[in-house]
């Protein structure tokens, strides 16, 4: 991505057009590559979402269970939406994030919600929850975004 796509993403954020950012987001290679979409049709618990988990998605060789790489990237990306509604500071960019595996995710589709809790100064203070397709939740994350970073 080039600093023309991240000005194009951060004043679609700034004028809350949502829709627009989403189906930006979820052309990205990043996304199509992770086998993920994300959900902002409430900017203020954006989600993330892998509505059909692939053989690419689990972890261990034999294992149905889903990868633990793949569920932190799942919670990495909907905590990293939190910082959308900061960006007419600057930029925001994952600064912690702590993930509790609760039980595997032996599902056909996964979803990650993400909650802010708190802004001290530059940092974003968020929760990620994590269900499988039954609705049980099978992890929570825990982590911190920075903002007001420049391009």
């Amino acid at each position: 991505m080039n600093l023309t796509q991240l000005y194009k993403y951060r004043d679609l954020a700034v004028t809350g057009k949502w829709k627009e950012l989403e189906e930006l987001f979820n052309k990205s290679v990043q996304l199509q590559h992770l086998g993920a979409r994300i959900d902002l049709s409430d900017p203020e618990h954006p989600r993330a979402v892998i509505d059909k988990v692939e053989s690419f998605h689990l972890g261990g060789i034999g294992s149905d269970a889903v990868h633990g790489g793949t569920i932190a990237a799942l919670a990495d990306l909907a905590l990293g939406l939190l910082g959308l509604l900061h960006y007419k500071d600057g930029m925001t960019a994952t600064a912690q994030l702590t993930v509790h595996y609760l039980k595997p995710f032996r599902t056909n589709s996964l979803s990650a919600t993400a909650i802010t809790q708190k802004v001290v100064g530059n940092r974003i203070f968020g929760t990620v929850e994590l269900f499988n397709d039954k609705g049980d939740m099978c992890a929570i994350a825990y982590g911190a975004l920075a903002k007001g970073i420049s391009l």
